[in-house]
């Protein structure tokens, strides 16, 4: 979803094209007119926070009318592709009466204009106008660059060494300023923007990584994949292709999923991770602990690394039957050659606990919090 800037007089789409695309206005003036026996009559002057184009991308007819920009414009595009996909996933009720309405809004065209300019004018998007805003300045901020990898080291317990990094996403927007994924991920996961945001931050989690040298001992690089990835098998491919542009071995990298991901998507889940693991890519199993947390996943998926949420890891100092539990599922991975990353680890006391309890590896802000790549690495040499 991309931004359009017109000038005045300019014609945005002519009577009788094919409709691809509709418009969201987000500044400016927009005149609707039709072209009938020769004469032009104009049908609507619509503003920003209104829609346009949307007809003939619903019902796939032609354009029934001109629009061209008033005022210089800036309008959001919103494919007709996506606008189908959306009325596809919608309750099959919703989807009848959008034709419908679609279907009536045309038929009152022809029979008196003074409806359809009623029509065209109430045609505010509402409550979705600042979310459809908010996915075309996504889209654009990924184009350009903006949202980039943070890092937050994993390390040796016992030695303070830096095993690897996990990659977090955050969006440095020009606009907005440092935004934290909780403020733009889930609209990303909606709209299936986070295909995009995955597959740029692991192409860039790889080129840290390849600085990183090639010895036995260099740090691991650890990405996010959300569900949509679950569906799309061209991931592994994907990956493969990337290591092999940055000249890295499979074991360098680590595909993170979540539990929540695998109890919706556990059918497409299997055999993803099977290819992941074929080709010698690690999967790491994230957030075990904040859901249902079946133990059934620790031996039916491949899986390398169980990484303990630090919901189970909270008050652990005050708590014997905590610290039996944790020691219980270290022990049960260590059985099932699983490798166990802590994470949450925020105090000395709880440090201490862990390494008692048995456990090497883990990330908290005791180490260090996600931070920017630069400053992540300049204390790593120090």
């Amino acid at each position: 979803m991309l931004t359009r800037d017109v000038a005045a007089g300019e014609v945005i789409f002519r009577q009788g094209e094919a409709a691809e695309v509709a418009y969201l206005i987000e500044a400016g003036t927009i005149r609707i007119q039709q072209e009938i026996g020769g004469e032009t009559r104009p049908l609507a002057r619509l503003g920003p926070g209104e829609v346009f184009g949307e007809l003939g991308v619903i019902d796939g007819a032609p354009r029934s009318a001109t629009a061209l920009a008033e005022t210089p414009a800036r309008l959001v595009m919103v494919r007709g592709d996506k606008i189908q996909q959306s009325i596809a996933r919608s309750d099959p009720f919703f989807a009848e009466l959008m034709r419908k309405l679609v279907g009536r809004l045309r038929q009152s065209r022809a029979a008196d204009d003074s409806d359809v300019m009623a029509a065209l004018q109430s045609s505010d998007f509402g409550p979705g106008y600042e979310e459809i805003l908010r996915e075309r300045d996504i889209a654009e901020g990924i184009i350009r660059g903006e949202i980039e990898p943070f890092l937050q080291p994993i390390v040796d317990l016992r030695t303070g060494a830096i095993k690897g990094y996990e990659t977090l996403a955050r969006w440095r927007s020009e606009k907005f300023g440092l935004m934290t994924p909780c403020a733009f991920l889930p609209l990303a996961r909606r709209t299936g923007l986070i295909r995009r945001i995955d597959l740029t931050m692991a192409d860039r989690a790889l080129n840290i990584c390849a600085g990183f040298g090639t010895g036995e001992n260099a740090p691991f690089v650890a990405i996010n994949v959300s569900a949509w990835h679950l569906r799309d098998r061209t991931l592994v491919d994907t990956l493969k292709r990337m290591l092999e542009q940055h000249g890295l071995p499979p074991r360098r990298i680590c595909v993170e999923i979540t539990e929540t991901m695998l109890i919706d998507e556990t059918s497409d889940a299997d055999s993803m991770l099977a290819e992941l693991r074929d080709c010698g890519i690690r999967v790491a199993l994230d957030d075990f602990g904040t859901g249902f947390s079946p133990l059934a996943f620790l031996y039916r998926l491949p899986i390398d690394i169980l990484k303990i949420d630090g919901s189970l890891v909270e008050g652990i100092e005050a708590s014997p039957r905590q610290r039996d539990v944790l020691e219980g599922m270290r022990e049960l991975c260590a059985r099932l050659g699983i490798d166990v990353i802590v994470e949450g680890i925020e105090t000395e006391d709880t440090t201490r606990i862990l390494l008692e309890l048995g456990f090497t590896l883990g990330q908290g802000t005791r180490f260090a919090a996600p931070g920017a790549v630069d400053e992540t690495l300049k204390r790593r040499v120090s």
